[in-house]
C-alpha cells in the first residue's frame, strides 16, 4: 500500500489511541522508546544552528535535511519522540506529498492533545519549520 498523508497519519494515530485506552502513560513511554531511535541516525552537529533549533522547545531539538531527507536531534526524550513521528511522517512521502503537510493534518493523531502547553508549541513549531524547509 502506497504511502499517503492519509494512511501515515492513520497509522499513528491507531497506534496512540489503542495505547491511550490501556494507559495514558504508555504514550509517553512508546514516544521516549521513538526518541531513544531518534538519535541513530540523528542531525549532525554542523547542523544543530540556530536557524534548525526549535525555540519554543524546553531542550535542545534541531531539525533539518541532511542526505535527502529530514534528520533532527534532541537531547529530551518527549520531543525527539515526536521529533521521531514527524520525521517518519514527512520522510516516507514523495516530496509532492510532503509539500502538501499542514498543521492540521498532525490534529488528527491527536497527539498534541496529549501534549504539555511548551510541548505542543514546540511540536507544532517543527511541523512548521519542516514545511517552509521544502516548500
Amino acid at each position: 500500500m502506497e504511502n499517503t498523508i492519509q494512511t501515515k497519519l492513520a497509522e499513528y494515530k491507531e497506534h496512540i489511541e489503542t495505547l491511550k485506552s490501556i494507559d495514558e502513560l504508555e504514550v509517553y513511554n512508546w514516544m521516549m522508546s521513538l526518541g531513544a531511535k531518534l538519535n541513530d541516525d540523528a542531525l549532525s552537529e554542523d547542523k544543530r544552528t540556530v536557524e534548525n533549533k526549535i525555540k519554543q522547545c524546553q531542550f535542545d531539538l534541531f531539525v533539518d535535511v541532511q542526505d535527502n531527507k529530514f534528520k533532527a536531534w534532541s537531547n529530551g526524550m518527549i520531543a525527539a519522540g515526536y521529533a521521531y513521528i514527524l520525521l517518519d511522517v514527512f520522510n516516507s512521502l514523495p516530496l509532492e506529498q510532503s509539500k502538501q503537510i499542514t498543521e492540521d493534518h498532525f490534529k488528527e493523531i491527536k497527539l498534541d492533545e496529549m501534549l504539555t502547553m511548551s510541548r505542543k508549541t514546540g511540536f507544532y513549531e517543527m511541523i512548521n519549520l519542516m514545511i517552509n524547509k521544502i516548500s
